[in-house]
């Protein structure tokens, strides 16, 4: 018997099947839309539009979690630092009637013992459909939560910048090589931070107006990163900064951020968002490039002929 999910079925994935149709997707997709989103998942796809004062609502209502219906709004707003008007403005453009509307749909989602319990009661059987459920709801609820304004102006730093410093350490070292993988295929002068063993200041040294940095810092973050932002804003480097929901006021220092949802749905992180933004982005780089990312694929391609780099 299917389950019921939103106006969508979905039928259980046997164990011997290896792939889901483009149709079932279209269905989980479907039924996440339908349902009501959690707080922190409402927070999050509206955050990156929210003005500075909501934004620190935002951050202590995140911060705070199961915490949350112990407070008042006057206590909420004096904690972020601002006014009783300003909490009520966030909780109104949430779809929330009031703060005490807001307080009993946080106290529901304790009770259910998951902010996820919506997405499990429609998963699919054994731990990896629960993870995929997990997947699609950060990777849709990230991309629809970003502004087109937003990529348009991250593609814009990252194709004028004459030098574009590729930045990650920890998990986001690897998110880091992705991003570089792509973008050096179209463009001249893509470097990699850290490299193995090396200090950052030699090349952070020469960066100036003009150069762009493309930061990936995803949680749990070193302090460097910061300093590595301060220091590219204060060389008058643009910063196009790629994160998670847990960053605080240093992610205003960017030109661009994009907060994306990792938190996964077991012991590690996810980052399928993340990695899906990265590619949608550097494609739309090499767009933007025209016949410049076109000329260094041709040279590339030429270059893989010459040394026998795919042999199979």
């Amino acid at each position: 018997m299917p389950w019921r999910a939103g106006a969508a079925y979905i039928r259980p994935v046997r164990a011997y099947e290896t792939r889901i149709s483009r149709l079932r997707l279209d269905e989980i997709c479907v039924s996440l839309s339908d349902m009501v989103q959690p707080l922190d998942q409402a927070i999050r796809a509206q955050y990156e539009r929210l003005p500075a004062g909501e934004r620190k609502i935002a951050d202590v209502l995140l911060d705070l979690g199961d915490e949350l219906p112990a407070y008042s709004a006057t206590e909420l707003a004096e904690r972020a630092g601002v006014s009783k008007a300003t909490a009520t403005r966030l909780v109104r453009r949430l779809g929330y009637a009031d703060y005490q509307d807001l307080r009993q749909q946080a106290r529901a989602g304790m009770a259910s013992g998951s902010p996820l319990a919506e997405l499990r009661e429609t998963a699919m059987p054994g731990n990896l459909g629960r993870h995929l459920e997990h997947d699609l709801a950060c990777l849709t609820l990230t991309l629809k939560g970003i502004p087109p304004e937003h990529a348009e102006r991250a593609v814009a730093v990252l194709a004028k910048a004459p030098r574009l410093f590729v930045v990650g350490f920890r998990n986001s070292h690897a998110l880091a090589l992705y991003a570089r993988e792509l973008l050096v295929q179209v463009k001249p002068d893509v470097r990699l931070l850290p490299l193995p063993g090396q200090t950052l200041a030699e090349d952070l040294s020469t960066l100036s107006a003009g150069d762009a940095v493309l930061m990936l810092g995803f949680r749990r973050r070193p302090p460097v990163l910061a300093k590595i932002l301060r220091v590219a804003r204060t060389a008058g480097a643009d910063v196009v900064l790629l994160t998670d929901p847990s960053l605080g006021d240093v992610a205003d220092e960017a030109t661009v951020t994009f907060r994306c949802l990792s938190r996964g749905a077991s012991l590690f992180d996810s980052y399928v968002a993340p990695l899906s933004l990265l590619n949608h982005l550097c494609a739309e780089v090499a767009l933007a490039l025209g016949e410049t990312a076109q000329a260094k694929l041709r040279r590339s391609e030429q270059l893989h002929d010459v040394f026998g780099d795919f042999g199979f």
